[in-house]
C-alpha cells in the first residue's frame, strides 16, 4: 500500500497549515504586547504550544516568522479572493471598488499587524524589510488593477498608481477613521468615490 495515500496527504497538509497558523497567531499577539525584539523565538514556540526547534524548520529565523505576518494580513483580509474577482471584473467603477475594500479589510482585520509594522520599521531593519515588502505587494496590486482599467478601455490620468497608493496609505485611513470617527462603511465609501473620480478621465 503507497505510504502517502491522497487523503493522508490532505490531513497533514491541514496539519501543518494549522500549525503554521498557529504560530503566526502567537507571534501577532507576543509582538503587540511586548514587541517584535523582546519576544525570543522561545517565548513564541512557548504559547504556541510547538517547539523552537518547530518555528525554525517552518520559518528559518524569527524575521522569517514576522515575513509570515504579511502572508497572514494577506489572507485574512481576503486578498487572494479579491485579486481573482479583479481578474474576472472588467468595469471599470467596480475594479476601483475592490481597492477600496482591499484598503479597508487591510484596516479593520489586521490593522494590528499594519500598526507594528508601521511603528518598528524605522528602529528594526527586520521590520522595515518587512514592511517594505508588504509596500510592494501593495503597490504590485494597485498596479494590476490600474492596468484591468486600462485594458477596459478607459483612460486614467497619469501616475494613477502612485496617486491610488497614496490615497489607500495608512495615514489616510487613520485621519478618517481612528482620529475623525469614521466607520470603515463610510471610509470604503468615500475611498472609492475617490479613486473614481481622481483615476479615471
Amino acid at each position: 500500500m503507497p505510504a502517502d495515500l491522497p487523503g493522508i496527504v490532505r490531513l497533514r497538509d491541514r496539519r501543518e497549515a494549522l500549525t503554521l497558523r498557529t504560530i503566526l497567531t502567537a507571534a501577532r499577539g507576543l509582538f503587540a504586547e511586548r514587541g517584535y525584539a523582546r519576544t525570543p523565538i522561545r517565548l513564541i514556540a512557548q504559547e504556541a504550544g510547538v517547539s523552537p526547534q518547530t518555528i525554525y524548520a517552518h520559518f528559518g529565523s524569527k524575521a522569517g516568522v514576522l515575513g509570515g505576518l504579511v502572508d497572514l494580513l494577506d489572507d485574512e483580509a481576503g486578498i487572494p479572493d479579491l485579486v481573482a474577482e479583479a481578474q474576472r471584473t472588467e468595469d471599470p467603477v467596480a475594479l476601483l471598488g475592490l481597492l477600496a475594500t482591499v484598503a479597508r479589510q487591510v484596516r479593520e482585520r489586521c490593522g494590528d499587524i499594519v500598526t507594528m509594522l508601521g511603528s518598528g520599521a524605522a528602529v528594526d531593519p527586520d521590520i522595515a524589510a518587512t514592511q517594505a515588502e508588504g509596500a510592494r505587494r501593495n503597490r504590485l496590486g494597485v498596479e494590476m488593477v490600474v492596468g484591468r482599467v486600462r485594458e477596459s478601455g478607459r483612460a486614467v490620468v497619469p501616475r494613477a498608481a502612485d496617486i491610488a497608493v497614496a490615497l489607500m496609505s495608512a495615514g489616510v485611513h487613520t485621519s478618517l477613521v481612528a482620529e475623525a470617527g469614521w466607520s470603515h462603511d463610510d471610509y470604503e465609501a468615500w475611498l472609492k468615490d475617490t479613486l473614481v473620480t481622481s483615476l479615471l478621465r
